[in-house]
């Protein structure tokens, strides 16, 4: 039978790998591989049987935050890769999908030593895409009437990204009470609770923070100085925000939820596909490096646990000068 922490279809998954003889030390790698891959099923708040898991970009969602906020290895995320394979083309020969959405997904676009410009997001491109998410250019006439409920909380995320360099763990992980109105700032949590930090905003993004905070109607309104959950899901039926009746507070944003809002909005500003999360955490990054700010305050503004992520930010900005003499 199912349980809470895996569907039965995993268990079979792991007999199968027992049954050709794989030895002890394989099976508890796959299993721990299988299992937190899971873990990031039940964190999007999905089920096991819900289409979206077996598609192709909520894998690459996975991967991304393993290499992005996880800081996997190439190594280890060929691994990981390997055991997700494997599962998905179990499930396929099993008839529970059809095709296998791993086949989409390239390891080696995460192997790069290097920066190049299409990593980055221009300035022309951000103004683009902020003016189309404030704007009703191609929306459905359902998406018509959510428009002025999401317009704050959207260009405000974009901006907690773009400007300040959080990920999408950062963002939805926020709560009230690490959110000042009054002292203008906000403490970014670590997952491991060691490097929380402290982020100064603007008067745009706060303007955009507050205006989203009070369009939530007071009855599923997140409670100052509490842990609910800053940035809260969305209603598209009822037109209102979520609550979750589970944990007896606002219904928390999912990582998914802000992806797929990015990707809607990208493709409605006419911009390049692909354009994601990362391109904006980079971007923010670079113009720290490029503003001149030492290494350790870059490193702490940005939650990097070591300086060697900076490394490919200073060989690119060398070679960006080197390109303009």
């Amino acid at each position: 039978m199912e349980t809470k922490d895996k569907p039965r279809l995993a268990f079979d998954f792991i007999y199968f790998l027992e049954k050709k003889g794989k030895r002890p030390s394989t099976i508890k790698r796959y299993r721990y591989d299988l299992e937190d891959f899971l873990a990031w099923i039940r964190v999007n708040e999905l089920s096991y049987e819900d289409d979206t898991v077996f598609r192709y970009t909520f894998i690459q969602s996975y991967f991304d935050f393993l290499s992005y906020e996880r800081n996997y290895s190439f190594r280890t995320l060929k691994r990981v890769y390997s055991v997700l394979n494997q599962y998905h083309g179990y499930l396929k020969n099993h008839r529970v999908i059809s095709e296998n959405p791993l086949v989409q997904i390239t390891i080696d676009a995460f192997n790069k030593d290097s920066f190049s410009e299409d990593m980055f997001i221009t300035e022309n491109e951000q103004n683009q895409l902020i003016e189309t998410i404030q704007s009703e250019k191609d929306l459905t006439e359902n998406q018509l009437k959510a428009h002025s409920y999401l317009t704050n909380r959207n260009v405000a995320i974009i901006h907690l990204m773009l400007k300040y360099g959080l990920t999408l763990q950062d963002i939805v992980s926020i709560n009230m009470r690490n959110v000042s109105f009054i002292q203008k700032k906000i403490i970014v949590r670590s997952s491991d609770g060691d490097l929380n930090r402290s982020i100064t905003l603007t008067e745009d993004v706060l303007s955009e923070l507050l205006s989203y905070y009070s369009l939530i109607p007071q009855a599923v309104r997140p409670t100052q100085d509490d842990t609910d959950p800053f940035f809260v899901a969305f209603d598209f039926q009822r037109l209102t925000y979520r609550w979750s009746y589970e944990e007896d507070q606002p219904k928390r944003l999912t990582n998914i939820a802000i992806q797929k809002m990015i990707r809607q909005e990208v493709s409605r500003a006419g911009l390049r596909k692909g354009i994601s999360s990362q391109h904006f955490r980079r971007t923010a990054v670079l113009n720290a490096v490029q503003s001149g700010k030492d290494s350790e305050t870059i490193q702490y503004q940005f939650g990097m646990k070591t300086p060697l992520t900076l490394n490919r930010y200073y060989d690119y900005v060398h070679q960006l000068s080197l390109e303009t003499t």
